[in-house]
């Protein structure tokens, strides 16, 4: 019985507890892991807030080039068009004497293929691609923002947006459109897009 107990002794006795210096040094690791883990998460979710808005930036880009080659929707659900480059009845290209502007107006078709007070104008004001139109007589109360969204104004910047005449004819029938705009994603950062495309009359 004495022999056990004495063992049991000498075994807590060679144990010894853990110095101060032993935990300061445990608890700087800690710190230094912690600070490090919270860097790397916070450059992550800094990365993750500039991809998106880079993404977001090419999709709403890439939207507003569509919208000005296959329509712009007009009218109401029963009673819908579409005003754009594909289907116009004529084009012009307004406020320039060259072959390139910043505002192009579109005629669309009327039943009988004659021109109409209808129109779709799309153009640059502010930093950012609007259009007004004339559906039936009537034009709309306010333009539309085609290209930021109303509520992405602060965030996103049209640089250069530049419709020039591609055909040798006097009337406008290929376009080619330039498309620059950048989005901030942080202080004093900027990520941007370039896009140059060509659109036909049908």
């Amino acid at each position: 019985m004495n022999t056990k107990r004495t063992f049991a002794n000498s075994i807590l006795g060679r144990q010894r507890g853990v110095t101060l210096a032993e935990l300061v040094v445990v608890m700087a690791i800690s710190v230094i892991l912690i600070f490090a883990a919270a860097l790397g998460i916070g450059t992550f979710f800094r990365k993750y807030r500039e991809l998106t808005a880079w993404a977001e930036l090419q999709k709403d880009a890439l939207d507003c080039l569509n919208l000005i080659k296959n329509g712009v929707p007009v009218g109401n659900a029963q009673d819908m068009e579409y005003y754009g480059v594909a289907n116009a009845l004529n084009m012009r290209l307004l406020n320039t004497t060259t072959n390139s502007s910043t505002d192009l107006r579109i005629i669309p078709p009327t039943d009988k293929g004659l021109e109409t007070l209808d129109y779709a104008q799309f153009y640059l004001y502010d930093g950012a691609v609007r259009c007004r139109y004339v559906h039936r007589g009537v034009q709309v109360a306010s333009p539309l923002y085609i290209f930021p969204k109303k509520e992405n104004l602060g965030e996103m910047i049209v640089d250069k947006f530049l419709f020039t005449k591609v055909n040798p004819d006097q009337d406008v029938l290929v376009l080619q459109v330039e498309l620059h705009a950048r989005v901030k994603t942080g202080a004093n950062r900027y990520r941007s897009v370039k896009f140059t495309t060509k659109m036909a009359k049908k």
